[in-house]
């Protein structure tokens, strides 16, 4: 049976954000293609419609959903300012939190796959691409700031690697709750400091 564009571009989305949800709570190693066309209620057969490879796939769910954070940042930054709150902060305190540390399938791709991009050049530029979507978000909250940090660009980006590594640490320590609590509070309170400074 054939399909229209639409629902093509229907079947897209719900593959790319099953995916994307199946990855990060289990890494793309332990997800098979099967995994993903089950949860979205497709056939198997529907994935080679759409992806070359779950590598393929692997490289645009996240690309598609560090896309989506960055627009949630964006979002979140802006209503932050209209309600007269530090937006820079307002996205710190937002990432660093218990809550984010426990549910890996629907937080940061960044903090969730971010070590295996380092195996697959295609998944690294689909993160380095959202890497860079993040950081230009922080790096526009600073430099709206009244006295901005000399580099906001750099500061962003140093901000960023507290945020995935905070939390990446906090889920390694999470069998121990009060440590894992400890470094989110590590790293909010850094990144709240290179913000400021």
């Amino acid at each position: 049976m054939r399909v229209n564009r639409e629902t093509q571009a229907e079947h897209r989305a719900a593959m790319l954000e099953q995916a994307g949800r199946l990855f990060r709570g289990r890494g793309i190693e332990a997800v098979t293609v099967a995994d993903v066309t089950r949860a979205a209620g497709l056939t198997h057969g529907a994935f080679y419609g759409h992806f070359t490879s779950k590598s393929a796939l692997a490289a645009d769910s996240c690309r598609d959903s560090l896309a989506t954070s960055a627009e949630r940042w964006r979002r979140r930054a802006a209503r932050a300012e209209a309600a007269g709150q530090d937006p820079a902060g307002v996205l710190i305190d937002g990432y660093l939190t218990e809550a984010h540390r426990d549910a890996p399938d629907t937080g940061c791709a960044l903090a969730a796959l971010g070590a295996e991009s380092v195996r697959d050049p295609g998944l690294r530029s689909a993160m380095a691409e959202g890497a860079s979507a993040l950081a230009a978000v922080l790096a526009s909250c600073l430099a709206a700031r009244p006295a901005p940090p000399p580099d906001p660009a750099g500061t962003a980006q140093a901000i960023l690697a507290l945020l995935t590594g905070g939390l990446l640490i906090a889920r390694t320590l999470a069998d121990d709750e009060t440590a894992s609590a400890a470094a989110l509070a590590a790293a909010r309170t850094a990144a709240h400091r290179l913000a400021t400074s």
